[in-house]
Order: C-alpha cells, then structure tokens, then sequence
C-alpha cells in the first residue's frame, strides 16, 4: 500500500522518479491487467510503484482505478497521495479534495492536502485542513505539528499557546510541538516559560540540535549562560560535526567573555576557513586584546568572501578608526549600517568620524540618531524589569501595585502594545472600566492584530448592550488569530444575540472545528440549533 499509514511523513521524504524513469510493472501485475483490467488490479500495481518510490508511474494506474471506481475514496486518496509525492501538489488538490467529501471520517486526505496546500504557499487554506484533521482526531501530531508551525510562521503566538498549553487527550506532546510552544512563549516574551517547555523537549528528544540551539539562545537571554554551555556541549557531543551549531556557540561565548572563547574560536577557524561569521568573531576577538591588525586583517577577510555580511563591515569601521584611517572607517560604517547592522553604537562611532572630517551638518544627525536609539534602548531594557515586576504583583494577587508598575513600565517604553495590554488586565481585577477600555484601545491602536485586545473590548462592548460594536471587535480578533476560540465562541454568542442565526451557526461550527471538546461551543451548538429548528 502507498505509505500504508494515516500519516505521510514517508511521502514527504520520498524522491519522486524523474521524468525518464520506465514504468514496468513485474509480469505478473502486467498480465493481470491485461487479463481484467480491474480498478483492484490497477491499484495493486499503483502500489507497487509507490512502494519503489515511482510516484509519477503509480499516478496513471491510480487514476485508472479512480475512472472504474469514482466513489472510492480509498482510490482517490491513493490517486491523490501519488501525485503529491511525485511534486504535482495543484493536480493532487482535486482528489484529495473528492476523497475527503466522500469520507468525512478519514483524516488521512486532510493530512495530504495540508501538506501540498503548505507546500504551495497557501498556508490559510492549509490551516483549514489541520483544523478538520484535528476535528478528527485531535492529538493527530502530524496536523499539530504543521499547523503549528505555519502559526509560528505569521508570528500567531496566541493560537500557538491555545492549542498546545493543555494538550487535548494525551496529555504529551511531540517534540516539534514542544519545539512550537517555546518558540510561541518566546514571541510572548515569556522566557521562563520557553525555558522550561524546551528544557523538556530536549529531555524526551535529546538529539535533537533545533531543540538544544533553541534552549541555549534562551538561556543565554535570561542570563544563564553556563547552563547554556552545558547544553551546547551535550548537543556537539551528540553531533560533534554541526557547524551551525559550534558557530552559535561560539557566538555565545564570545558575548559573554567567555575565556574559552579565543581557543574555540582558533580551532573552528581552521575547520571553517571561510565561514563569514567564524572570522568575524576571530577578529572580534582580537579587537577586544588590543589586536588592531590581526582584527582588520579577520574582517576584511570575512568582507572579501561575503560582502553583504553588516556586522563586519561595522567591526572593520571601527578598526579602521582605531588606527586613524577615518575615511576608510567612515566608508566601512555607513556600509554596514545600509546592510542592517545598524545598533545605536554604530551610529556614535560615525558621528565622532563624521565631525573630525569637518562634516558637521551630517554629524548632528547622526548624533540626534544616536540619542533617540539609546534612549528607545533603555527605555525597553528598563521597561522589561518593570513589566517582570508587575507580572509577579499579578501573580499575587496585588493587583495595585502591578497596575501602578506596569504604569511604570509603560512610561519607559510607551509604544510597546504588550504592555498597555497587561495593565489593562490590572485595571480589569480592580474593576475599572473605563481605564481597562482605554488600554484596550491604546493597545490595538499599536497592534490591531493584538487577538486577545481585540477580544476583550469585544466582551466588554457586549457587557455594555452594544452587540453590534462586540461583534466587530470579536471578528477582528479571529482575523487576527484564526485559531482563537474563546473569540469564535464569543463571536458566535454575539451573533445569536443578534439572531443572526446562520453566521452563529458557522461561528460555533468554527469553535468546535478548533476544539470539539469545549464545553461553552457545544452548549452554545445546541441552542443555535435548537433556535434554527423552531418555527
């Protein structure tokens, strides 16, 4: 049988045969065929292409067999699946499709068209297959996994923490859903979380290196950086090869001053002799021992090989300017600021070269840059202790002292919509409406994409007798995060508020496509029902 399973990792890794490859089925399939050319026949020798990897000749007799037997879903999934593996993902749609409308119950058409649609970069239609894949089978990994992974995608941190926080039945997760979830709580800034989460992804797939780069990196954020190591050095002892890997943990050392540091660096200079970033690091850190020619000679290296690499153009600027060269540094600044590399430092650095070649119109500018950088920069930085703060006051329970430092937090870093949205969550437990609603709004004002946001003033507009004005917060909160269910079920309630019985229907069939277990979307179901059934 074609990949015999309800998931379809082996047809996701199998080459399809070329183009030139002969379809000669053995002789005994042949004379099979030739004797009764039925549609069991053709799908036995379907089967037998598969099983060689020859999905472009298993294409013809699978669609044979569908022409004999255009009610088979069986067939039409199998003639499908064929034609994915062997790369036609557009054509497989239409049997896919026909296969999953003649069976609703069988997930595996789902599975197939959400790879292909994926792979199409059709990712929304996509999600509407892992959606009814888990409507069938809601611990099926293989639609966890992707749809997760295509919410990481567009940055749907929310639906990604919805979905995999609480997983439904088992109780586990995969590791690329443990994978999706730090990732997720990364994006929330909830870096204990991601810790923690990946810290036991790692302890059920302890080979995996995506895993433990990804740990490292957070530990390292939080500031933990031996714990960081110990990791790293269990993932090269797993895989000792791994350059990407021994380039992000040479990385590390070097931001942390690490005193290995420079004899790692020496030894993946002479395995990688050309890797951009192992000589920049190298010259950085013969930069930082007062190497002022070593560090040049690393930099323009790292240039020569790869000229749109922002960093060393930056490190070779201020090289060149340590040693008096300031036309070459000014070139070699203004380069690596245009290629992205652009912290406020850099800005500084250009400025002082700027004003001491008699440029001084250009240098205020830069040092205007440079002010409003470093002031935005320390603003974050003081912002992100304050909202930890209020965060443990919330935990507590006071709820006072972590409106009034979320205020705090907020008047460092005024734009950050994360922020206006917590406070708005204080301001909701000491039952101030109308403070609540402001942040709300200042929060969507910065993000409309802000789902949770988007949800509340949609509760809080319905709790007010305003359904029409709930209903278009609740629908931008689904827009927002398509996956986000409490607002499907509020949306859907708001509707049938309005009796609007119809799209209150498809707004719970939508809840319930997402969770078929929550108890407010079924309740919700059977009163929508109940009222489209009465005369």
């Amino acid at each position: 049988m074609l990949c015999g399973l309800v998931g379809i990792v082996c047809s996701l890794l199998a080459p399809a045969a070329s183009a030139a490859t002969p379809c000669n089925a053995p002789p005994a399939l042949k004379a099979r065929l030739a004797a009764r050319p039925s549609a069991q026949a053709y799908v036995d020798t379907g089967n037998w292409f598969a099983d060689q990897k020859l999905f472009s000749c298993a294409v013809d007799d699978f669609a044979q067999a569908a022409k004999l037997q255009p009610q088979s879903a069986s067939i039409a999934y199998l003639w499908g699946l064929s034609l994915y593996s062997a790369g036609h993902d557009e054509a497989a749609l239409v049997p896919l499709h026909r296969a999953a409308k003649l069976d609703p119950s069988d997930i595996r058409p789902h599975l197939a068209l959400g790879a292909a649609l994926d792979r199409l970069k059709r990712p929304s239609d996509a999600e509407v297959e892992w959606r009814a894949a888990l409507a069938i089978d809601a611990d099926s990994s293989t639609a966890l996994d992707s749809l997760t992974q295509d919410l990481i995608a567009r940055k749907d941190y929310a639906s990604v923490v919805a979905l995999l926080e609480r997983p439904v039945t088992s109780g586990e997760r995969s590791p690329q859903q443990n994978l999706n979830l730090g990732l997720a709580y990364v994006g929330q800034a909830r870096l204990g979380d991601a810790a923690r989460v990946l810290r036991e992804a790692l302890n059920t797939a302890p080979d995996s290196l995506q895993i433990a780069d990804e740990l490292a990196l957070v530990l390292m954020l939080l500031g933990r950086e031996h714990e960081a190591y110990a990791v790293f050095d269990l993932a090269l002892q797993k895989h000792p090869d791994d350059r990407p890997t021994q380039v992000l943990y040479l990385r590390a050392m070097v931001s942390s001053h690490s005193e290995k540091a420079a004899q790692y660096a020496q030894q993946l200079l002479a395995a990688m002799p050309g890797n951009r970033e192992v000589l920049y690091l190298n010259g950085v850190l013969a930069s930082n021992d007062g190497n002022l020619q070593q560090a040049r000679a690393y930099f323009e290296r790292s240039i020569a090989l790869h000229a749109d690499y922002g960093p060393a153009h930056t490190a070779l600027g201020n090289t060149l300017s340590s040693q008096g060269d300031l036309r070459g540094a000014k070139e070699q600044l203004e380069r690596g600021i245009a290629l992205g590399d652009d912290p406020p430092d850099s800005e500084y650095a250009l400025a002082r070269i700027l004003r001491s070649l008699g440029e001084t119109g250009e240098a205020q500018k830069r040092l205007l840059r440079y002010q409003q950088m470093k002031n935005a920069q320390t603003g974050v930085t003081q912002a992100a202790g304050k909202a930890e703060s209020a965060d443990q006051a919330m935990a507590a329970g006071n709820f006072t002292q972590a409106a009034a430092t979320y205020r705090d937090a907020i008047a460092s870093d005024p734009d950050e919509p994360l922020l206006h949205y917590k406070l708005s969550k204080a301001l909701d437990r000491l039952h101030d409406d109308a403070g609540e609603e402001a942040e709300l709004q200042q929060a969507i004002r910065l993000d409309p994409n802000l789902a949770e946001a988007q949800n509340q003033l949609g509760y809080l507009a319905a709790r007010g007798g305003d359904p029409a004005r709930a209903e278009a917060f609740f629908r931008a909160a689904v827009q927002a995060s398509p996956s986000y269910v409490v607002a499907w079920v509020n949306l859907a309630a708001t509707l049938a508020s309005e009796e609007k019985w119809t799209e209150a229907k498809q707004a719970v069939d939508r809840a319930l496509a997402i969770d078929p277990d929550n108890a407010a979307a079924r309740q919700l179901n059977q009163a929508v029902m109940a009222r489209q059934s009465s005369p």
